[in-house]
């Protein structure tokens, strides 16, 4: 089946609103096969309906976004996601998080943000297979851990570009003080900027180190970076922060 013809398939049964949708998913197989263990996940859930809303919601917004994007597609696309182990387990954790998320908006942004995680540019190819947990942990950040995670990235940033293998400690304490300004600015608690340090440590998505003097510091890491990368090229402009 090609591409086209796959994306336009899930777009017609999405626009079922009967009772037959869930069927109509499992027997579309091919992209979204994986359904079959979300429907397993969610039986007894009592409001059905919002079940049926959030799936439609989150595989359409991930097939409307693939086809935004598609001009970045590297040319073996096709076959890449229809044959992929990665790929079909990240629609599962997508579909499952978005049954999970607060509101449709949020399922919109994890659609949104694991398409632009399946296809990295060169740096981060490795990261293609590893992307259903991507999408897992932006699931499970709050906005106080997204801030954390960006100021981090803003004050940190030379470091990373004058020294892409992190191998000064010392360059992280040169711009410390910077970081703490900028957390003061935003009426962020140093106890809190502890929580959150230690809370973004727990995803892999910054490390706690000890410069010069026994400064304790938190920096992001490469795959804090990539998240973000991901969650912000799902965002709207003006979603964007600076």
């Amino acid at each position: 089946m090609a591409i086209d013809n796959a994306l336009e398939k899930i777009r017609n049964l999405t626009n079922e609103d009967d009772s037959g949708l869930l069927s109509s998913l499992i027997q579309a197989g091919g992209l979204f096969s994986p359904v079959i263990a979300v429907l397993a996940a969610v039986k007894g859930v009592a409001d059905i309906s919002d079940v049926r809303a959030r799936i439609r919601t989150a595989i359409r917004s991930l097939c409307d976004e693939l086809e935004r994007i598609r001009d970045s597609w590297p040319a073996d696309a096709e076959s890449a996601l229809k044959n992929s182990v990665w790929f079909k387990k990240a629609v599962q954790v997508l579909m499952e998080e978005s049954l999970r998320a607060p509101n449709e908006e949020r399922a919109v942004l994890l659609a949104k943000a694991a398409a632009h995680g399946c296809f990295p540019n060169h740096e981060n190819k490795h990261r293609q297979e590893d992307l259903a947990s991507y999408i897992r942990d932006l699931a499970q950040l709050g906005e106080d851990d997204v801030q954390m995670l960006r100021l981090l990235r803003n004050a940190y940033k030379e470091v990373f570009k004058n020294d892409p293998n992190l191998r000064d400690s010392n360059r992280f304490t040169q711009h410390n003080d910077g970081f703490k300004h900028a957390a003061e600015k935003l009426n962020i608690h140093p106890d809190d900027r502890l929580a959150l340090g230690a809370r973004l440590s727990g995803f892999g998505l910054a490390f706690e180190g000890v410069a010069q003097m026994g400064e304790h510091f938190f920096r992001p890491t490469r795959r804090g970076f990539y998240l973000l990368s991901l969650l912000e090229a799902a965002e709207t402009p003006k979603e964007k922060q600076d």
